[in-house]
Formats: C-alpha cells, structure tokens, sequence
C-alpha cells in the first residue's frame, strides 16, 4: 500500500472522529438544557428520547472510529514492515540458550570457552543469531531516524512496536547458566553475556577451544595443509608453463627451437618436480630458489615462441609476399624435385625410424600433479641401468645390436634395410649440397630479409618459397642409450652417431651373426661412397636412361641404380650398377628393365 492510500485512510477516520466529537457535544447540550431548562413533563420526555438517539449515535461513531483506527493502524504496520522488507516483527528472547551445571561454583565460573569446547556446535549458530540481532537493529534504528510515515496518526504505536522490538537487540549472545539442586528445591543462575567480536575470534581460531595435545595436533595439520597449499601452488605454476608449450609447440619450424624448448621444459621439471615434493617446510628458504627456477624458465620459454610469432608476423608480410612472388617463377621447375627429395626423405624415416611425440615428463605422484609435455624425442632410444649405461659406452656396436636388434629371424630383412639406409643418405646428401647450391643462386633477391629470420628460421623461410628441405636430423641417424636414476634427480644419456662406416660395420656384424644358408643369401656387396663414385665416373656422369648429364646440368642429382633391384635378388656389384638421373630412377622404381 502506498502513502496516498494510507492518507486516505487516516481522513476518514479523523472524520469519523469529528462525527463522534460533534454528537458527544450536542448529546452533553440536550442533556444539560433537559436537565436545567425543561419543566413540563411531555417536553422533557420528547427531549431525553432525542438525547438518547444521540447518545446511541455517538456510541455507533464511536465503534466507528475505532474500527477506523484499527484498520489505519493495520494498513500503515503491513506499509512499514514492506518497507523494510520482513514478513513480521521479530522479538528476540532475554536468553538465546539456557545450560544447566551440576554445582553452584560452576554457575559463577562458567564461560564460553567450556559453552563451546561441550558445544562446538552452537558456535556457528551464536555468530548467526548476533549478526541477525545487529541487523535486525540498524534496520529498525534507520527506520525511526529516517521514514516517511511520521505523519500518519497510528505511527506513535508503530513506533511503540519498534521500540518493544529492539529490546534484546545488542549484539551479544545471552546464556542462562543455572542449577538446580538434586531435590529441586533451589536454583541459581547467571547471565553470560558473549560479544560478537569474541564468538568471531573464536570461530575464526580453533586452537582457542583446543587443549594442549589437541593444540600441537591443529597446528601440525595447520603447517601440512599450508605445505601442500604452496606445493599445489607451484605444481600448478609448472604446468601453466608446460601447457603453454605444448599449446606453442606447432609454431616451431625450426628444429634448433624445438630442441631448445625440449631442453628447457625438461631441465625445468627436473629441477622442481622432485624439490617441490622435497620442501618440508612451508616458510623455507627453498621456495625462494624455485621461484627463481621457474621465472627464468618460464621467460626463455617464452623467448622462445615469442621470437616465432614475430617470424611467423613476417611471413604474413608483405615484405615476405614480394620476396615470394619474385622467386615463384624460380622455383617453379624445383618443385618435381622436392616432391623427390620429400620421398626419399621419407623413406628414411620408413628404414630407420622417425621421431616420435611421447607425454615424456609424466611424474609418479599420488596426486598425479603434473601435466604430461608433448617432447619429441629419437625412436631408438634405450632406457637402460647405470651398469648397462656403462657397458654400453665402452662396447657401443655390441649394445646397439643386444638392445635394437635382438631378434635374429629378421636380420636378413634388417641388413637389406640397412643397405638401403646408406644409399638413400648417399642421395640425400648430394641432393643436400644441390640444394645449397641452388640457394646461393637466388641470394640476389632476398637481401632484404631481416636478420633475426635467417637465423632463427632458415629452414622455413627457404621451404616457403619453395625449396626442399633436407633436415639435418634426418642425415643424423643415431642411436641414443639413456639412464635415469630411481630418484631422478641423475639424468645421463650418449647418442652413437650411426656414420657410413658405422653402418658397414653394423651390417657386418648382423652378417656374422648368421646362419650360413642365411648369410649366402644376403652375401652382396656394400655400396659405398669410393663405389658410387667409381660408377659415376665409368658412365661418365651421364644417365644411362635419358642421357643427360652434369655437364648439361650442372645442379643434376645422379644416383647409383640397382640393374635387378636388390628386392629381387640383385648385388652390389659393378655389373649391376648404372648411374640414372633422379627422375629416371624414380620412374624406374624397383622394376626390372
């Protein structure tokens, strides 16, 4: 209801009022002129029935008028309580718990420590009702500071109303302590009065309620929780930092970046992971050092993938589009050639492996805190015991055959992959020098590319205009043995770089290993780089198919063909030999023509 309706209100009942006023005074004239003036009977008979018509009148104004009142007063308390947005008054008891002790010295010495310590319960439930009295009280003193229903006429009741309600209203929780003897007979109480800064300490500081053992038992849970608190803390720190690598990871083109963020990532979680765990103490000294650990790690990772964005800003460029465009009609006739290089490349990765992504920094922890990072790592790689890792040093082809080629049914196959293996490195490697050549060419055009891209990226910036790209990795086969302590804290690995010669040498030693109907059937000779160069030289650079030859074309890439692929049972020998371009050896495959 709002104030105009209450106005309406409050008229008619002053007027009902005013009725009831008019008749009591002209009810009081009738009866004092009856009483004084009128002698003759029939006239005062006729006066005294008026007088009583108006007596009952006033009687009706007046049942009237507080009706009127009533209803005024009922309108303007449900106006008041809307406004302050209760549903009704709430009156708070004199006591908000009563407890009963077993001697009278209990009554006198009770306090909240022992209420709460018998009654942890009720601590939360005192802080509530002591805030709900305080609010209860600001809102009621607003209301009578500041409310426009003053000038209503039933207001100094509402404001009665109000002030009956504040009562009991400070914010103290009230307990009635008593006893009572065993017969009955007496009784003796307290009033203990707690404040709602003391229930908030209290609540707020357990060990406040706590005896001694249970003290030293909260505080000890107290320093484990703040352990583990800070541990999550920079487990949580570590793996920000991981999945930002790995989300970044796929930008890096150059393998000179991904190696480098491999390395900080790795060298990061080798040196925090295990010490996160190791740290007993949650204000040691120690965090400090991890903190220090994990900022330069994160900002060099961050270098990292930062300095690939700006690169990858400028191959969007059009800087970069012009470069592009000028060398496109270039690179046109190298594109049959790349797709050649890309195959012979992938036959390498088909003979020896390629590299492969594992979640390699998985950490053995309850929690299973860490998250895995997506490292790239060498396909052969053995993960072996500290004395095997030394053996292993000492006698590296020995090991390289126990670990990688331990099945004997299968060497056959394994030696005809490894002769293939030297051949196709062979190609690669000439292609390589080719490509190189061809880069030096178009120097000329590219002399405006910034530095930081040409350092940073080579690779992707020549394969973006169109060159094939011979990466290193891949003409690097190796064998890698790796150690890692049971703690983890001792990492070591040594890689054995699988070289030509260190190829025949495999290839013999698998050879040896034979049986000798098996051996018979593999007997061949090995191509070697003296060999390829003796067929070149005997067919005169020139490809026995189309005749072309690298006089005509200085950049030509010639190969060492098999007359009756080795598939088929053909040899290593001069007599099945001949030099072919690489267009035509590729269209020759693995036929026999």
């Amino acid at each position: 209801m709002d104030l105009q309706e209450l106005y309406v209100a409050e008229r008619k009942y002053k007027n009902a009022k005013k009725v009831n006023i008019i008749l009591l005074i002209l009810s009081s004239i009738i009866c004092i002129v009856d009483l004084v003036f009128i002698e003759n009977k029939i006239a005062f008979n006729i006066i005294s029935s008026v007088l009583a018509a108006f007596v009952i009148a006033y009687i009706v104004t007046l049942i009237i008028r507080h009706s009127k009142y009533n209803s005024l007063y009922s309108k303007l308390q449900n106006s008041v309580l809307k406004s302050l947005n209760l549903s009704g008054w709430i009156r708070f008891d004199h006591f908000d718990y009563s407890v009963s002790v077993k001697s009278r010295k209990a009554v006198s010495t009770y306090d909240e420590i022992k209420l709460f310590q018998e009654r942890e319960y009720l601590l939360p439930r005192s802080i509530e009702i002591v805030r709900n009295k305080r609010e209860y009280a600001s809102l009621l003193r607003e209301f009578l500071n500041n409310n426009e229903f003053k000038g209503i006429t039933t207001y100094k009741k509402i404001e009665q109303q109000v002030l009956y309600c504040l009562q009991n209203t400070d914010p103290v929780y009230n307990v009635r302590v008593q006893y009572t003897s065993p017969a009955g007979r007496s009784q003796l109480s307290s009033r203990l009065c707690i404040r709602e800064g003391r229930l908030i300490e209290l609540n707020k500081d357990k060990s406040l309620l706590m005896s001694k053992s249970e003290y030293n038992k909260y505080c000890r849970e107290q320093e484990a929780q703040r352990l583990e608190d800070i541990q999550h803390n920079y487990y949580e720190r570590v793996n920000d930092i991981i999945d930002y690598s790995n989300d970044n990871k796929s930008i890096l083109v150059s393998e000179n970046d991904i190696n480098e963020l491999d390395k900080c990532v790795t060298e990061l979680i080798k040196r925090t992971i295990h010490n996160i765990k190791k740290v007993k103490s949650s204000d040691s000294e120690e965090w400090d050092i991890l903190d220090k650990i994990i900022e330069q790690s994160n900002d060099e990772i961050t270098r990292i993938i930062d300095n690939r964005k700006i690169i990858l800003d400028y191959y969007r460029s059009y800087e970069f589009k012009e470069i592009k465009e000028t060398c496109e009609s270039l690179m046109s006739k190298q594109r049959e050639f790349n797709g050649y290089i890309d195959e012979k490349a992938k036959a390498i990765s088909i003979l020896f492996g390629t590299n492969i992504t594992r979640n390699s920094t998985l950490h053995e922890d309850v929690y299973n805190y860490v998250h895995p990072y997506q490292k790239s790592i060498s396909p052969f790689t053995a993960e072996v015991s500290s004395s095997v890792f030394a053996s292993a040093e000492n006698s590296p082809l020995e090991y390289v055959i126990k670990y990688f080629y331990p099945d004997k049914t299968i060497y056959p196959k394994q030696i005809q992959k490894l002769h293939l293996l030297v051949e196709e490195l062979e190609t690669l490697k000439e292609a390589k020098q080719i490509i190189d050549k061809q880069k030096d060419e178009i120097q000329q055009y590219i002399e405006n590319v910034p530095d930081f891209v040409m350092e940073n990226d080579a690779d992707g910036f020549y394969s973006r205009l169109g060159f094939a790209i011979i990466n290193e990795n891949v003409l690097n086969v190796e064998y890698k043995f790796s150690y890692t302590s049971n703690g983890g804290k001792a990492q070591r690995t040594f890689t054995i770089p699988m070289t030509e010669d260190l190829i025949v040498r495999l290839i013999k030693a698998l050879e040896s290993k034979l049986t000798v109907s098996s051996f018979s059937k593999e007997q061949r000779l090995l191509m070697t780089s003296k060999l390829r160069q003796k067929i070149k030289e005997r067919d005169n650079y020139t490809c026995r198919y189309c005749g072309n030859s690298t006089k005509k074309e200085p950049n030509l890439l010639l190969e060492i063909d098999h007359i009756i692929p080795v598939t088929k049972g053909g040899f290593t020998e001069e007599s099945n030999l001949q030099t072919l371009c690489w267009k035509c050896n590729r269209k020759k495959g693995d036929k026999i023509i």
